[in-house]
């Protein structure tokens, strides 16, 4: 059977394809790829546009083993099977006056996948998805299956952004929210008050992110706007919590269900890079990236995102220590953007950019392990997790080099 992700550039041809729908099946499966000397990797919904889950091995496609495990009202903590998607989840959690605290604007993936790869939203005190995860459950190289929670810190810091490296994770338990609502607006501006603004605009709002148009092709990509925005603009968006009860309006300002506002449906049209810079060097770098693209591709013909994000402590979180600015750059499916890419990771370079872990980036171990203070903590946690390799795929051994407690510097 063969595997493809959702933007169809990453695909395979497994050995095996199986599709578990409890843990005792992973287990198995797993077992049964260990005997057979098989390579097992876990997919998602396959959002990544990297080659994380190719293989001829064995696929683990987690798809079935969905759906809300329990729900602690009290501590505002919920058990979510791995393979639950997060368009799945907002809903389930509402039935329960939860919500998950943040999340992106991409909601079709599967919540395992989007943790293990450090996806994100925005929010200046607001963590990825992973800073979400308290807890977890993890079938190991041999078979066995572990507990991951606060009790064991350096596990739970390690799951928290594994790459699907350590292991299949079959459940998460996650610290979630009072339900609520937000409120919307988009609002254009010149990227000089942008410059002037970004700092007051952060912090007045609970999530605020903006796109950058380098061109005028750029300006109405993804966005219809009345006037039309130009090229060299800005598009705003904030969004601030209202009562979960708020009543829900369309226009000019939406108001609705959290998990509803947060989501912005698109098509699997274009590939992606995406940096996370120290959040004080934010406009420095966007600044850069303008001057970049205005003079050596001007014609660049989709918006850069930007988003903040706070920081946590997860050994592989691109937020590691630090708050963070995520900018991402997009180009269109199916034509060469490897220039315009090359060039952007040159300028996210000179920042100590961090790369989302799901998209496209030139680094390997050597590169990545300069990156990250807790480097050697996570290969301590693979050594224990997987020491045979069981979940090593090429590009994972290209990313964290093999498997060893010592570093691949």
């Amino acid at each position: 059977m063969r595997w493809s992700n959702w933007y169809g550039n990453q695909t395979c041809t497994p050995a095996e394809v199986v599709r578990p729908r409890a843990e005792d099946e992973v287990v198995a499966a797993v077992e049964r790829a260990v005997r057979d000397g098989r390579v097992v990797r876990a997919a998602g919904s396959g959002h990544s546009n990297v080659a994380l889950v190719p293989t001829d091995g064995q696929v683990v496609d987690l798809r079935d083993l969905s759906g809300l495990v329990g729900v602690d009202r009290e501590s505002r903590q919920v058990r979510v099977r791995a393979g639950t998607r997060i368009h799945d989840l907002g809903p389930l959690l509402w039935e329960h006056g939860l919500g998950l605290v943040n999340q992106g604007d991409i909601d079709g993936q599967q919540i395992a996948g989007a943790v293990a790869t450090g996806t994100h939203g925005t929010g200046r005190h607001l963590g990825s998805l992973s800073s979400a995860v308290v807890g977890a459950r993890v079938v190991r190289g041999d078979g066995s299956v572990v507990s991951v929670d606060a009790s064991t810190p350096e596990w739970l810091r390690a799951v928290r952004t594994s790459l699907g490296a350590l292991g299949v994770i079959t459940e998460l338990t996650l610290q979630v929210a009072d339900a609520y609502c937000l409120a919307a607006e988009l609002v254009p501006c010149t990227f000089a008050e942008l410059v002037d603004s970004w700092r007051e605009r952060l912090a007045r709002h609970r999530h605020f992110l903006c796109y950058w148009f380098p061109s005028p092709a750029a300006a109405s990509a993804w966005f219809t706007f009345d006037p039309p925005l130009g090229d060299d603009t800005v598009l705003i968006r904030t969004m601030d919590q209202l009562p979960a009860d708020a009543v829900a309006q369309e226009t000019p300002r939406r108001i609705d269900r959290a998990y509803r506002v947060f989501a912005d449906p698109c098509e699997p049209t274009f590939h992606e890079l995406e940096f996370m810079v120290p959040v004080d060097q934010a406009i420095d770098a966007l600044g850069e990236l303008r001057a970049m693209l205005r003079s050596r591709h001007p014609e660049h013909p989709l918006p850069l995102e930007v988003r903040f994000v706070a920081a946590d402590d997860a050994h592989l979180s691109p937020f590691a220590g630090r708050a963070s600015c995520a900018i991402s750059v997009s180009g269109v499916m199916g034509e060469d953007n490897a220039e315009v890419f090359a060039d952007c990771a040159r300028v996210f370079a000179q920042f100590r950019g961090r790369p989302h872990w799901g998209k496209w980036h030139p680094y390997d171990a050597a590169d990545l392990s300069r990156l990250y203070p807790e480097w050697d903590a996570f290969r301590t946690v693979r050594a224990a997790f997987d020491p045979g390799g069981t979940f090593t795929n090429p590009y994972l051994e290209q990313l964290l080099g093999p498997i060893g407690s010592g570093a691949a510097r």
